[in-house]
């Protein structure tokens, strides 16, 4: 008897993590708009190429923000006879394409900051600062409002590391300033604008990590497999778990599926139903999995199962009929 439970968040429709941030990133992207203007223009006034790698660099995170809202309207879609999950991974999609503009950004800045380093020129060290500090403002602002969303979805986090590294780069080109002013030392604009593209790339390798764990369905951050397995086979009327698999739809929304060999007491009983209600609620309430398939078997009916099946369940030995050997948590 196969069962498959599928259960809404009280309190809101599907929505993924991101989405419920969305008025919080168009803020960012409006004070990120007003930013990247004004350092254009300090660029321009000044001659600093570490304010045009900060201008640049801003434009891309901008760009990133403005695909992960694009990627949260999309998700929202209606699931149909073709995508039966909707657009929701379309928000993984954003984040890979973010990932790719950050290293061509990050090594078009080195590039640039390299060619700076051996032919200097004249830096307004002055504006240069007054520019800086507009940016950091800004930055200090957006990562205020975005720090609780960053532990919610993938893309919050990646606005939130962006708007991390724009601070950071905007307290380098500070310190550049103040070394031109004060020492008259050019060649600390290379240096800042070499400091953006360095703290661009390590943050691009850790969201492509994260992005490729979710495309091949790995465990989501934060649940522990064997914890999800032991929760499985410790509630009542379970003798046997097995096929156990838990990922990623999206930042912020895993799933799972499960066989479940229930005892013969149980069957006998008729209690499948409060079996099937109790894992549900265990599941969301501890591991804050919403959507849940589990499938009632006989021990017997592994057997019967395709190859791959058999595999994946972690089979020793080819199964007989009535039964079969197999790696299995029971009580």
């Amino acid at each position: 008897m196969t069962t498959t439970e599928h259960t809404p968040a009280p309190d809101a429709g599907i929505q993924t993590a991101t989405g419920s941030h969305r008025k919080r990133l168009m803020v960012v992207l409006a004070i990120y708009a007003t930013i990247i203007a004004a350092q254009i223009v300090g660029s321009l006034v000044t001659n600093s190429l570490a304010l045009a790698a900060e201008a640049m660099h801003m434009a891309v995170d901008a760009s990133g923000i403005l695909i992960a809202l694009i990627a949260t309207i999309l998700a929202t879609r209606a699931a149909s006879a073709k995508r039966s999950y909707g657009l929701m991974r379309a928000e993984i999609v954003a984040v890979l394409i973010n990932c790719l503009l950050l290293f061509t950004l990050g090594g078009f800045i080195l590039f640039e900051a390299v060619d700076r380093w051996f032919n200097p020129s004249d830096v307004a060290g002055g504006g240069v600062i007054v520019f800086a500090v507009v940016g950091l403002a800004g930055a200090a602002t957006s990562l205020v409002i975005l720090s609780r969303g960053a532990k919610e979805s993938l893309n919050v986090k990646a606005a939130f590391l962006e708007v991390m590294s724009d601070g950071i780069g905007a307290a380098a080109i500070i310190v550049s300033g103040i070394l031109n002013v004060t020492l008259g030392w050019n060649r600390g604009d290379a240096l800042a604008a070499a400091a953006i593209g360095v703290i661009i790339l390590p943050r691009a390798f850790l969201l492509l990590k994260q992005a490729i764990n979710l495309i091949m369905q790995g465990v989501p951050a934060g649940i522990d497999l064997e914890e999800v397995r032991e929760s499985i086979v410790d509630t009542e009327g379970v003798d046997e778990v097995h096929s156990l698999h838990v990922w990623g739809l999206t930042s912020g929304v895993s799933v799972m599926s499960a066989h479940i060999v229930p005892s013969a007491a149980a069957t006998d009983a008729g209690e499948h139903p409060r079996i099937l209600d109790e894992l549900t609620m265990i599941m969301r309430e501890r591991f804050g999995i919403e959507h849940c398939t589990f499938q009632f078997e006989e021990a017997s009916h592994l057997g019967h199962e395709g190859l791959m099946h058999r595999d994946l369940a972690g089979l020793t030995s080819a199964p007989s009929v009535s039964g079969g050997q197999h790696v299995g948590h029971s009580h």
